[in-house]
């Protein structure tokens, strides 16, 4: 998918290099990505024919060549975007999901060590995501649409650091549950679980003098 966020910065048509296109996302999205991915994925598509190298204005950096969608990059974005999204089928790209996996297995010391670090982790994003929608919000004049879209955009994110948040309460619930229960089961070997075999009747009482 991330071919289409690099179609979807260039569509407006004007030339713009990896850095450049880096900042716009993060300005738009409030998610910083490595430069590095925007020009990897930019040589990727210009092998495709869905982005070209553009003239390099003057005194730029000509270390930093600019790339413009093409027509069938215009066609590819628009197609995609127009597409209905596609519900989540990968569960394996739930990394929180995958994690929690194993550490239901896990001793109770380090069990409850992760989850009060999720838990911290994801309150701390929370509290950012939070600031970030609240300025995002307070932003006025020109750029307040744009803004407008990035607060819709964080609001979204803070719901899911919430759900994850919730997610990780029951979690721990279920996880305490769980040692409790295996608390009060005593091992096989235990005096409390060994069967007291029951007392032969004393033949002698109740025989006829």
């Amino acid at each position: 998918m991330f071919r289409y966020l690099v179609l979807g910065l260039l569509r407006d048509g004007k030339p713009r290099h990896g850095y450049a296109l880096m900042k716009e996302y993060r300005s738009r999205s409030g998610v910083e990505l490595s430069t590095g991915n925007f020009y990897r994925e930019l040589q990727k598509l210009a092998a495709q024919g869905l982005v070209r190298t553009a003239a390099n204005p003057e005194g730029a950096d000509p270390r930093r060549a600019p790339y413009e969608i093409t027509a069938s990059g215009i066609e590819a974005f628009e197609s995609w975007l127009m597409a209905p999204p596609r519900p989540r089928t990968n569960d394996y790209e739930d990394e929180l999901s995958y994690r929690a996996l194993f550490l239901s297995g896990a001793g109770p010391e380090m069990a409850r060590t992760v989850l009060d670090r999720w838990q911290e982790s994801l309150w701390i994003s929370g509290k950012m995501l939070e600031r970030a929608r609240e300025a995002a919000v307070a932003t006025p004049g020109e750029h307040q649409g744009s803004a407008g879209a990035l607060a819709l955009l964080l609001g979204r994110r803070l719901k899911h650091v919430a759900a994850d948040l919730e997610f990780l309460e029951e979690f721990r619930a279920v996880y305490e549950e769980s040692l409790n229960a295996r608390v009060q089961i005593p091992p096989p070997d235990s005096p409390t679980a060994r069967t007291t075999p029951p007392k032969r009747p004393d033949a002698s009482k109740g025989a006829r003098r």
